[in-house]
């Protein structure tokens, strides 16, 4: 299957790289589509063969591949690190944390005659794909050049396993092939097995995710930001992040419940996609709701209202930080979930829907520690708000746990991935 999976996105290539590299050309420099057509800038291209290839799909596998670069300069300083990313959103995070200190390249489209001209350029002696992104072609493609392949913080969730088990034909020789694989819990471990990855090959390591979470926190920066938006410390402040779906008419319908008792709350909402802005816009003019943009507030624009959409990315983690209480989207809709653990980072409460299929392992965690609570709908999410803006103390306590639950997670994961992955390194030299 996958010699067939080869010969058929090979003949598509074929057929479609002129729209292609036409549509790269219009899209000038500053786009991804050359980078994801194997054109590699001529910079990282001088710096020879790459000891370590990390490909991180989004926002999320950023930070797992921010939480590894720490943990790998502390270790062995000085490695080549080439960093692909796949989606605009985290390609501008990877550029901003990382792109001092590591190559960072949009990740190839998985066409054979990209990914093989890019893996004789780039040479790397270990490929690390993190969070079970298989593409056939580049993983074959390092493998015939003579490169490792190792799996981090590898996941199925409950949602994707059947489909995988699907294609067996595909997924077994693909695990099969990896040195090693560092899978973040059990449940994932088992999946992975199932899938035809060697069990003496997978290790339960753990998240990295979470682990970078503990030092980001910036209350200084906090500080800055309350004082910019004039956000007394005595408003309450609800922040719903990642909102993704339909998710914004019931968090408008949260508003609507809230506002005549909390008249002064202050509610962010963060979509997790900016397409999304412009319905949510809709929304709100319909039922005639002021709100204002982030955007507007980032040129020197006073707040005046109390609904603010935050049409930018990267402000969403400090805001979590202002929260009084804090939900997590992606979780009312079947979209699998967003990071439950980046408002406990700061001790706030977390609230999320049932919909949490990306982020199993935290949901158990912060439920059993008593640090996350489940809810199905705007108005469930009022009353859950409303309980914690009330009760301070409880608050506190909520939040307290939920930090708890991300520091059993979270502490020391991304070091025992980095032995994992320097030790496939060091076989290699």
């Amino acid at each position: 299957m996958i010699s067939l999976y080869e010969k058929m996105t090979g003949c598509a290539y074929a057929i479609s790289r002129p729209f292609l590299e036409l549509w790269s050309t219009l899209e000038g420099n500053n786009g991804m589509w050359s980078g994801r057509l194997g054109h590699i800038p001529h910079y990282i291209a001088a710096t020879g063969p790459q000891d370590l290839w990390l490909q991180a799909v989004s926002v999320g596998e950023v930070a797992v591949a921010e939480a590894l670069v720490q943990a790998i300069d502390r270790q062995a300083p000085g490695l080549k690190i080439l960093i692909s990313v796949t989606t605009p959103a985290g390609f501008a995070r990877a550029l901003s944390s990382l792109g001092t200190r590591c190559s960072v390249i949009p990740y190839p489209l998985d066409f054979p005659q990209i990914v093989r001209r890019m893996a004789t350029e780039l040479h790397p002696k270990v490929y690390a794909c993190l969070e079970t992104e298989l593409w056939p072609n580049l993983i074959s493609a390092v493998r015939q050049f003579g490169g490792k392949t190792v799996l981090l913080n590898g996941r199925i969730s409950a949602k994707s396993f059947p489909r995988y088990l699907r294609l067996l034909s595909i997924t077994r020789p693909l695990l099969a092939g990896f040195s090693k694989i560092c899978a973040i819990s059990d449940i994932h471990a088992n999946r992975l097995a199932a899938l035809g990855a060697p069990l003496d090959r997978i290790q339960v390591t753990g998240n990295a995710k979470f682990e970078g979470l503990l030092s980001r926190p910036d209350h200084d920066r906090v500080i800055s930001l309350r004082n910019r938006l004039k956000i007394k410390d005595s408003i309450k402040v609800l922040v719903a992040g990642s909102l993704r779906g339909d998710e914004g008419k019931e968090l408008i319908k949260t508003y609507n419940l809230l506002q005549p008792r909390w008249s002064d709350m202050i509610f962010f909402l963060v979509p997790r996609h900016l397409k999304k802005v412009s319905s949510i816009i809709n929304l709100l003019n319909k039922k005639g709701i002021s709100y204002q943009l982030w955007s507007e507030l980032e040129v020197n624009q006073k707040r005046t209202a109390r609904l603010v959409i935050v049409d930018v990315i990267g402000p969403l983690f400090d805001l979590y930080g202002l929260a009084t209480a804090a939900f997590v989207g992606g979780s009312l809709v079947p979209k699998g979930g967003q990071n439950l653990l980046e408002p406990a980072a700061w001790g706030c409460p977390v609230i999320y829907g049932p919909h949490t299929d990306n982020f199993e392992e935290a949901r158990i965690t912060l439920e059993s520690h008593g640090g996350g609570q489940e809810v199905n709908n705007g108005e469930d999410l009022a009353k859950a708000v409303d309980f914690l803006f009330r009760e301070p103390l409880k608050r506190e306590e909520r939040g307290g746990k939920g930090k708890r639950a991300l520091e059993d997670l979270a502490r020391g994961v991304a070091t025992k991935q980095t032995d994992v992955l320097l030790q496939v390194l060091e076989s290699q030299n």
